[in-house]
């Protein structure tokens, strides 16, 4: 990378704002102004992780923010020491503090019986969360971009996600302290800006393999639908932003519905005044929301139509099973939820 190119005054003007406005985005509509804090970057050697990693270098240096980057090797490909390499490379040039491991990915994933991508993924971030308590960083930075949203978007549909979901991955998870600065960035403009920047980047292979789903997405679905619409990720932008605010408004009358729940050791009972003052989204996501806290076990979307049917016929005494031996059975008093115990069951 050119020297003169690490500092945002030094860039070109056209390169500059787009850093800008990567810092606007998160601060603004994520909620995380991550400049002026302490970051750790999650940085793969690849176009979307170079650019977030020069980004965060650029920004914190105007914010008072620091930057540290973390690398982990999944053993998975031949190239992947000089991928490492690379990454090491560019955080010396930034005098960027590097954290870089090598885990033995496919003999993580035959353990635990999982594929290589859950495995990879499960390794990647419990290392980047082990790396962010040992630096005291306060926020991990990801590099999912505009294109990881809609394939993010078109994988849910398929998996029969519901809505607010539906919108895809969040921008900023405070549980996880995991920030995505450049969701709404496409991946076309981040090439552009490294070119501008004149920093290269590694082409990751893998990404060509179609054995896994997302790859398929990413060759085959997602440039079919750009081609039928050369607008589909401003579309799919728009979808993330109206998810998040449909989001917030659930989540806060779902919130007020819960503290009505009577709750007794395993035992659970939605008030009938309740689920009568719910409009139907509401009570779906209710019934759903009981029966996840009731234990382990997906409340499948077929199953919570079937029981708000039940309810607003009154069917007394009539009940729905759902995964995790989960009852919700119809009341006069509400709906009660509980695990019902099999062997006790079958006498």
């Amino acid at each position: 990378m050119d020297k003169k190119a690490q500092r945002l005054q030094n860039l070109p003007r056209k390169a500059a704002r787009f850093c800008l406005g990567i810092g606007r985005f998160a601060a603004r509509e994520l909620g995380c102004d991550f400049p002026a804090r302490r970051c750790l970057v999650a940085c793969s050697g690849g176009a979307d992780s170079t650019a977030l990693l020069l980004i965060a270098h650029l920004l914190c240096q105007t914010r008072g923010g620091t930057v540290a980057a973390a690398h982990l090797d999944h053993a998975l490909r031949p190239e992947s020491p000089a991928d490492a390499a690379f990454v090491a490379q560019c955080c010396a040039a930034l005098n960027v503090p590097l954290h870089a491991e090598r885990q033995d990915i496919a003999a993580q994933a035959q353990a635990a019986g999982v594929g290589l991508e859950e495995a990879g993924r499960a390794a990647r971030y419990a290392f980047l969360e082990r790396i962010r308590q040992q630096t005291g960083a306060e926020v991990i930075l990801v590099a999912h971009q505009l294109n990881d949203l809609a394939e993010d978007q078109l994988m849910r549909l398929m998996r029969g996600t519901g809505w607010p979901a539906l919108g895809g991955m969040e921008g900023f998870d405070p549980d996880r302290n995991l920030l995505r600065p450049l969701l709404l960035s496409p991946r076309a403009a981040l090439e552009e800006f490294l070119k501008m920047s004149q920093q290269p980047w590694r082409d990751d292979g893998s990404n060509l393999d179609r054995a896994m789903t997302r790859n398929r997405v990413r060759q085959d679905v997602l440039p079919e639908l750009l081609r039928h619409n050369p607008c589909y990720l401003n579309s799919a932008a728009r979808l993330w932003r109206q998810a998040r605010l449909d989001g917030a408004y659930w989540d806060e009358a779902l919130g007020q519905a819960l503290a009505q729940v009577e709750v007794a050791g395993a035992k659970r009972l939605i008030p009938a005044e309740v689920l009568n003052d719910c409009p139907a989204p509401l009570r779906l996501r209710l019934y759903k929301a009981v029966l996840e806290a009731t234990g382990p076990g997906q409340s499948l979307c077929d199953g919570l139509f079937r029981l708000d049917e039940l309810w607003q016929a009154h069917s007394t005494g009539k009940s729905v099973r759902f995964p995790g031996d989960k009852e919700a059975r119809i009341a006069k008093s509400g709906v009660r939820v509980q695990v019902i115990d099999r062997k006790k069951e079958c006498g």
